[in-house]
């Protein structure tokens, strides 16, 4: 196995798993825990750090805290120089040639032979900072990206692996399911590689197996469609019509139901035109199918995720032995999506790159420029402003290039996002509106109260209640038509913030409860709204309740979603001092 190139005299930096430097296949020490952490957040910090903040991150109990910093810098500066240098200031920065395990599994372009050895553990494994409690802070959301991140690139290269190499593919997935014990994808990969060995005792085993793990982890049943490769459809002798037509028929009728926003009658003649696509032996076919019945359910409203997931991954198989990039780039950005929606960042990252490169090498810039918006939108929430606007901008570059007037709608309102959340509310504001009348002028009214809601944002951000006010009732009035539970649970938080700022708490606390309960009450919802909600609430509660707290936390770690975990981090610490010992 090779390990990641790196250009002639650099070095080679290896955050997975045990740290180290290597030089010329040389490894540098770098004694103590404290430069490793220095490291590792100015290589991950989405800006260069300033000195100052670096120093009472990671060294808030010393009498110098500076003098702390200098001499960490000066451990990591004697293991990089001279091929790399750490310098600045102000703020520090890292130049020259350099090769680093994270950013390689979070870009989704790490080749196969690689991802064996770069996922190889956890971020900085073995090193603890309990001195440094808002480090430890930062650290246990970066291991969670990073953590996710790296059970995808194991799945995705699981996949490739499947019919060229089972036993390869088998101890990827058992080094990812080690980790992550009830990881459905995974699970369904594993019965299809023994199912197409012809091993299907092997595979009913498998799934007995799956069964209790599933029973002593959860508490639940496996779901059903972990046996989906035993269920294949075979042609059926007496068939009128040959399933490869039927399917094709099919699906041009589920497109257009889809289309037209007719989601049930869409998945019905989707799930049709899989079930004679697979009978037909076709795999060309079977994969877009797949690629389509899985679309609808993850856009429908109805809590189908899991199962969409499913199919995008066996479409992404087929796809991938076809060397189908087109239908790859698909695949890979539904999932993309469905992990940005769960709020699974580092999943939906690596994803969302893979999809864009694979767009990239079908030539299909349309595609190319829906999975910089995802992307951008992932980048949103978690953190990273300045990347977000700029992938936005990209595929805002891409859509106009193509004068794709529709979808351009749905980017320009997270790049609008994006501009209202870094402090720019008239921009964005202006941009937010733009795109409600784009999207109404394209008949695409599902999205509206989604845009609405910026606007309302903004219209907030710049101390005009009353607009936000009325803005975020539209919103609430369009979502509700719709049954839409994630733009509803988000135009009553508008509405609630309306009602905060005017003083009016205990009416803002009683549209924040609403909120939780509208946008909970259907599986794969918009998990960052929940949070945000979660949020507005534990603050204005003061953190009195525990339970509410606690669930604020699962969600905002889950992502990770710094901003709203930095909120949150009060309420966590004084949960601490509470539980210790006199």
């Amino acid at each position: 196995m090779r390990p990641p190139a790196t250009a002639s005299g650099g070095i080679r930096i290896r955050l997975l798993g045990r740290p180290t430097v290597e030089a010329a296949g040389v490894e540098r020490a770098i004694p103590g825990h404290k430069p490793w952490g220095l490291l590792a957040y100015v290589l991950l910090a989405p800006a260069p750090p300033a000195r100052r903040d670096l120093s009472e991150l990671l060294w808030p109990e010393a009498d110098d805290p500076l003098a702390a910093l200098r001499w960490a810098l000066l451990q990591v500066r004697r293991a990089l120089e001279p091929e790399v240098t750490l310098a600045g200031t102000e703020r520090l920065t890292l130049g020259g040639e350099l090769s680093l395990d994270v950013r390689r599994i979070l870009s989704g372009a790490a080749e196969a032979d690689e991802v064996e050895d770069l996922a190889r553990g956890d971020l900085l494994e073995g090193l603890f900072f309990g001195d440094a409690p808002a480090f430890e802070h930062w650290l246990a959301l970066e291991r969670q990206r990073v953590g996710s991140a790296s059970r995808d690139a194991l799945l995705w290269t699981a996949t490739l692996h499947a019919r060229s190499d089972p036993p390869r593919a088998l101890r990827l997935l058992e080094r990812l399911l080690a980790t992550d014990p009830t990881n459905d994808p995974a699970h369904e990969l594993a019965v299809d590689i023994y199912v197409a060995r012809g091993d299907r005792a092997a595979a009913r085993r498998y799934i007995d197996s799956v069964e209790r793990t599933y029973r002593a982890e959860l508490g639940t049943a496996a779901p059903e469609t972990v046996r989906r490769p035993l269920e294949r459809p075979t042609p059926s002798a007496g068939a009128r019509v040959p399933p490869s037509v039927s399917a094709k028929a099919l699906l041009d009728v589920a497109t257009a139901r889809l289309d037209a926003g007719d989601y049930v009658a869409a998945e019905d003649a989707a799930r049709r035109a899989t079930s004679e696509a697979a009978a037909s032996g076709e795999r060309p076919l079977e994969a877009r199918a797949l690629v389509t019945l899985g679309g609808v359910l993850v856009h429908s409203v109805r809590g189908r995720d899991r199962e969409a997931v499913g199919l995008l991954g066996r479409a992404l198989r087929l796809a991938a032995e076809l060397a189908d990039h087109a239908l790859a780039s698909q695949a890979a950005r539904e999932i993309g999506y469905v992990a940005f929606l769960a709020a699974d960042y580092g999943a939906a990252e690596t994803s969302l790159r893979r999809a864009a490169s694979l767009a990239d090498l079908a030539k299909d810039r349309s595609q190319k420029a829906q999975a910089l918006t995802y992307l951008g939108a992932t980048l949103i929430d978690r953190g990273d402003l300045p990347a977000a606007e700029r992938t936005l901008r990209e595929a805002l570059a891409i859509l106009d290039e193509l004068g794709e007037r529709r979808f351009r709608s749905f980017t320009s309102s997270f790049l609008a996002r994006a501009l209202i959340r870094g402090g720019r509310a008239a921009e964005g504001e202006r941009m937010a509106s733009d795109a409600v009348d784009a999207a109404r002028a394209a008949g695409w009214h599902a999205v509206v109260p989604w845009i609405l809601v910026h606007v309302g944002e903004a219209a907030l951000a710049q101390g005009r209640t009353a607009d936000a006010a009325r803005v975020f009732g539209e919103a609430f009035t369009l979502a509700s038509e719709m049954a839409d539970p994630c733009w509803e649970g988000l135009s009553l938080r508008g509405l609630a913030r309306v009602e905060a700022r005017l003083g009016k708490q205990a009416r803002a606390r009683e549209l924040l409860a609403e909120a939780h309960e509208r946008c909970t009450r259907v599986p794969d919802t918009l998990w960052w709204a929940d949070a945000a909600i979660l949020t507005d609430l534990v603050e204005l509660e003061g953190g009195r309740d525990r339970d509410r707290v606690e669930a604020a936390l699962r969600l905002v770690r889950r992502g990770p979603m710094p901003d709203l975990a930095d909120r949150l981090f009060p309420y966590d610490r004084r949960q601490t001092v509470r539980q210790t010992p006199g």
